[in-house]
């Protein structure tokens, strides 16, 4: 019989790269805003995106996941 595979969690989409990388150095989602041109609310939308594809519950555990992957340098 064949193997059960996990699903595949999508990879993260360019901006959201770019929001985990501005939470990795600290911003606050007003300052990642600010820093994007667009609104707080798209801020946590990604957050959640990112919470989700990584398996993670909050933005600490984003930014170790985000390393250990190799997402961050």
């Amino acid at each position: 019989m064949g193997q059960v595979r996990k699903p595949v969690k999508a990879a993260l989409t360019d901006r959201e790269l770019q929001v985990l990388a501005l939470v990795a150095d600290g911003a606050s989602n007003r300052q990642a805003a600010a820093k994007l041109f667009i609104s707080e609310a798209s801020i946590k939308t990604h957050l959640l995106h990112i919470y989700d594809k990584l398996g993670v519950r909050d933005r600490a555990a984003a930014v170790g996941e985000g390393y250990r992957r190799g997402l961050l340098s």
